[in-house]
């Protein structure tokens, strides 16, 4: 086999020589036009010496296009591709002479005036404390003509209203201050995740014009940091004083018909959790879910109570748990499933690596609109094909959450608990949650 040059197969450095082995032992030799066909000492050098080229490259590419982007955002251009809930374009011609005279524009931002006044109304609801994000969802769905449904980059995914997460995204969204702002997410590598405000790129001064203040933004991530901590700390009480309710199994409980989880409520002298799929953002609820779902809390410390109080904290635990694995032994599968589970995660990392390379030619200066079409549908074979091996991956991991531990692995676990035995069963919910009773933090 004879590639043009060894950096167009790859300029990864593993995957080039991993991609050569592969094929010497299927009884390919892999040769390249720019290097002598007989292979000897020095021309084996030289594979090394272009692929550490190659790499260089490539590592030298990716640099630069960040530089690009972080200089872009500096000077206030917008990056994205679609504009921002409450703006439209402004176009630009392009400050680069050679990319003008090719037709390529800058673009920046000016306000939507049927859709920036939706955004200050937001703002204002949250702000005021009395409504939260599924109250404001739920105005704006009431009239979608006043409060247009956001639209995403892809059309064809709308959802035609407005949901809780495109709320919140309104929210949170630093560029209503008037500032461009990029890096929030780490998007190639980072599952989409946010990353830590430390690391965002803004603009050196104000690029467009803003809907809300910097204080106003700061203040909304002040009170959605206050109920995180509401939702994560031991007691209600110690995030938001106001709360009358610790809620024992908040966060903990998911509901038996759509897997949603569950939120506390008090009325009167009891505690109950419910599941009401219309105030949630979740697909595939199954037909026939009930409006609502409750579930009382008592019944929950019923069941739940004694059963800590034996299998995890009483003092014949091992015991417990070595005759129920004992009883549920599963055949052994999960040793061929872990194998194919790395080779498929192998895939998936080389397939990104594809994709990357693909995007860094839609970049180039000289691609063609014919290249760039042809490169769009690679991309999106490519894409395809990441898809199918994560789900294939999700299926391994479903396969392997059947099969239970083993003893050996639970005993450790087990020693690390305090001994407290029936007392956990009458512990008040703080200490509880919080830890065992007289034992907190162990």
């Amino acid at each position: 086999m004879i590639v043009e040059s060894i950096s167009r197969l790859s300029r990864n450095s593993s995957v080039a020589f991993r991609v050569e082995d592969e094929l010497r032992q299927a009884g390919v030799r892999l040769c390249a036009a720019d290097e002598p066909m007989e292979e000897s000492f020095g021309t084996i050098v030289l594979r090394h010496v272009n692929i550490g080229i190659a790499r260089g490259y490539h590592h030298e590419l990716m640099v630069k296009s960040r530089q690009g982007l972080e200089t872009s955002t500096r000077q206030g251009w917008h990056t994205g591709g679609v504009a921002l809930y409450g703006y439209r374009f402004v176009a630009h011609d392009h400050p680069n002479p050679h990319k003008a005279s090719r037709g390529q524009a800058k673009r920046t931002l000016e306000l939507d005036p049927l859709r920036a006044p939706v955004v200050r109304h937001i703002y204002e609801w949250y702000l005021s404390g009395g409504l939260g994000l599924l109250q404001i969802r739920d105005r704006l769905n009431a009239n979608p003509e006043r409060y247009p449904p956001p639209v995403p980059a892809d059309p064809a995914a709308a959802l035609g209203h407005w949901s809780r997460s495109s709320v919140w995204e309104v929210l949170r969204n630093p560029k209503y201050t008037g500032y461009q702002v990029w890096n929030r997410r780490a998007r190639k590598k980072g599952g989409n995740r946010v990353n830590p405000p430390e690391s965002w790129i803004w603009s050196e001064e104000s690029a467009h014009p803003a809907i809300v203040s910097r204080e106003e933004h700061d203040a909304v991530q002040a009170r959605a940091t206050a109920n995180a901590r509401s939702r994560k700390g031991t007691l209600a009480t110690d995030a938001r004083p106001a709360a009358r309710t610790n809620y024992l199994y908040r966060g903990l409980l998911h509901c038996g018909l759509c897997g949603l989880r569950m939120w506390g409520n008090h009325r009167r002298a009891s505690t109950y959790y419910s599941c009401q799929p219309s105030h949630q953002r979740a697909k595939d609820i199954p037909a026939g879910h009930p409006s609502h779902v409750y579930l009382n809390q008592a019944r929950v410390d019923v069941a739940l109570r004694p059963f800590l109080a034996t299998a995890l904290f009483g003092p014949g635990r091992r015991d417990y748990w070595r005759t129920c694995l004992g009883e549920s032994a599963i055949p052994e599968r999960v040793a061929p499933t872990s194998a194919r589970r790395v080779e498929v995660t192998a895939e998936i990392a080389e397939l990104e690596r594809r994709l990357d390379r693909q995007v860094l030619n839609l970049e180039d200066d000289g691609v063609t609109p014919s290249l760039r079409r042809r490169v769009a549908a690679r991309v999106a074979e490519l894409e395809e094909a990441v898809a199918e091996r994560q789900a294939r991956l999700a299926a391994f991991d479903a396969e392997a959450a059947v099969a239970p531990p083993s003893f050996a692995k639970v005993a450790p676990l087990l020693d690390r608990l305090p001994l407290v035995g029936e007392r956990s069963i009458d512990a008040p919910d703080a200490e509880l949650r919080g830890g065992c009773p007289d034992h907190r933090g162990s």
